[in-house]
Parts: structure tokens; C-alpha cells; sequence
């Protein structure tokens, strides 16, 4: 089943926050690519995903997560309630960059016909950090949501 980047995305966030050790320098590089070339071409989601896998599966513990969390959301079928997902709020508290504001992407206020992707946003905001295990373990929606899936399972 091919999944959805929102989904893919989602699974590394929540592989991310529950990594018990710190990424290599050369994994952090490798992310930190990953969320340029989101940034600079999200529709070029087939290449972004292959360089993403690769190095979710050099890691044995971020790739187990990776799976768990993958298979928790694609039991939902990707449709999570929007009380699960991030605030604007939260997003500004726990995204806070040097400059004190979240760096957004694909965010078009005033604009309702086109659909901001906060999944995108923050997934480009944690892996550019220095440290994005430990910017993901910040994130408040990710422990909502990792709450909310396993009740959806046994539903």
C-alpha cells in the first residue's frame, strides 16, 4: 500500500520522538536534506521518500518506530481527527527557532480553497534542527496522537 507523505511523515515524527538515542551526525545530514528538498519540492515525493527510507532503515531503532507508528496509522486509513493534529498555538511555543517564530511552508492564510499541510511544516521544522529526536520529543500533538492510536485499534 502506498502511503500518503502525510502519513510517511508522521510515522518518521513519532519514530523521531520515540528514538531512545541520539541520530548520528550523518543521520541528522542526511534528514536535514531530506527537509530541503521538501521544502524546495514537495511534489517530488517518490525521490524525497526513497532518501528518506534509506536512512530510516540505516537505523535499526528509528526504522522499528518507523514501522510501528506506519502500521498504527495506516490501520486508521490516515484519517486523523483534527483535534489530533498540531495548533497554531503549540506550533509557536514548541517550534520556536532562533529568530522566535516556527518556520512555516505551505501555509496560505486568507487563502480557504488551498489546504495548508502543517504535517509538512513541522516535519521540515524538526529536521533541520541540530538535534531532530529531540526537537520531535517537544512536539505535545505527537504524544495526543500516539495516545489516540492504539484506542482506534481496539475500536
Amino acid at each position: 500500500m502506498a502511503e500518503s507523505p502525510k502519513i510517511t511523515l508522521l510515522a518518521l515524527l513519532i519514530a523521531l520522538e520515540q528514538l531512545p538515542t541520539s541520530l548520528t551526525s550523518d543521520e541528522q545530514e542526511a534528514l536535514e536534506t531530506t527537509a530541503s528538498q521538501l521544502y524546495l519540492d514537495p511534489d517530488d515525493w517518490d525521490f524525497i521518500k526513497e532518501g528518506l527510507i534509506a536512512t530510516i532503515e540505516s537505523n535499526p531503532a528509528l526504522y522499528q518506530n518507523y514501522q510501528t507508528a506506519l502500521t498504527q496509522l495506516q490501520s486508521v486509513s490516515g484519517n486523523i481527527p483534527s483535534a489530533q493534529m498540531p495548533t497554531q498555538k503549540e506550533l509557536e511555543t514548541e517550534l520556536i527557532s532562533d529568530n522566535n517564530q516556527p518556520t512555516t511552508f505551505g501555509y496560505f492564510e486568507g487563502e480557504p480553497d488551498r489546504e495548508s499541510d502543517e504535517i509538512l511544516n513541522v516535519t521540515i521544522n524538526v529536521l533541520t534542527r541540530k538535534d531532530p529526536d529531540k526537537a520531535a520529543k517537544k512536539l505535545s500533538f505527537l504524544k495526543r496522537l500516539q495516545n489516540w492510536l492504539p484506542k482506534q485499534q481496539n475500536s
